[in-house]
């Protein structure tokens, strides 16, 4: 299959008379899988080095003219190779894209984005890496932090429970955890993220979001349109378990879960159901 591989992507490349070599070329033809990833190079002016995105990457509009890659757990290889691109970008591990890489001789650069830690290490690395406007817009982001940080001043410290699932009518959900940019943007704020000790996505039970009493709950449905509808069924079933509505939120932004180029945006979404 290897062998069967490597003749198809050989083809290719002869087909496309592309010369790749690193040494020689510059760096300005990027494959990007990621939506967080694919935001952070547009918001660090690196998006018109990219010649390829996964499916999922949508956002700025620019990318509906790139090329789809398929997604992460399953790449296109072929067309992946047929774009020539002199290195190629992912979130998270992909040992089959870290195999096409070294296939074709170019770099597989790897980024993470479970925390804010992380996001900013990525800016870090596209700073260090490239240049352009990285270290610009990591500042852009701190200083929005500090922005609603200062805001926030007038309230106590608060909790916050962040609900990513909860299915209508059901007596479990899947809340954010304590390991999560989430309850670092809480922290920035100076709230703090109610959730279980340990899971990054703990599931929990009507019972645990009792037991937890967060001062707020911040249900999250991106990309919903019957927000009518999910708002007040939301807030009916939070008032069964004890939580007047005045503690209880919908949002229902697309990027609402997407730590990339609007992460700023994010955390104004989340704190303006705080203030």
């Amino acid at each position: 299959m290897k062998a069967l591989l490597f003749l198809v992507l050989s083809a290719i490349l002869f087909c496309s008379c592309s010369s790749i070599d690193n040494g020689s070329l510059e760096d300005n033809r990027f494959v990007v899988l990621g939506p967080s990833l694919v935001e952070l190079m547009y918001a660090s002016g690196l998006g018109s080095r990219i010649v390829g995105v996964d499916r999922y990457s949508s956002f700025p509009e620019e990318t509906g003219n790139l090329p789809q890659v398929g997604g992460y757990i399953d790449p296109s290889l072929e067309q992946i190779a047929s774009l020539a691109p002199t290195s190629i970008h992912i979130s998270g591990e992909s040992p089959v894209l870290m195999e096409l890489a070294a296939t074709l001789g170019i770099p597989c650069y790897t980024y993470r984005f479970d925390t804010l830690a992380d996001v900013f290490s990525s800016l870090d690395s596209l700073d260090a890496r490239y240049g352009a406007e990285a270290a610009d817009f990591r500042g852009e982001v701190q200083n929005k932090l500090d922005s609603l940080a200062n805001e926030m001043q007038s309230t106590a410290p608060i909790s916050v429970m962040i609900v990513i699932y909860h299915e209508r009518g059901s007596s479990s959900m899947t809340v954010a955890g304590r390991s999560t940019f989430f309850a670092d943007i809480l922290s920035s704020v100076n709230c703090s993220i109610s959730a279980p000790g340990t899971g990054c996505w703990p599931m929990i039970s009507a019972e645990g979001v009792i037991d937890l009493s967060p001062d707020h709950i911040i249900s999250l449905f991106p990309g919903r349109t019957d927000t009518a509808f999910i708002a007040a069924s939301e807030e009916n079933y939070f008032e069964g378990l004890g939580f007047e509505p005045a503690r209880t939120h919908s949002l229902f932004e697309p990027y609402i879960m997407i730590p990339g180029g609007r992460i700023g945006r994010i955390a104004e979404r989340i704190c303006s159901c705080l203030l």
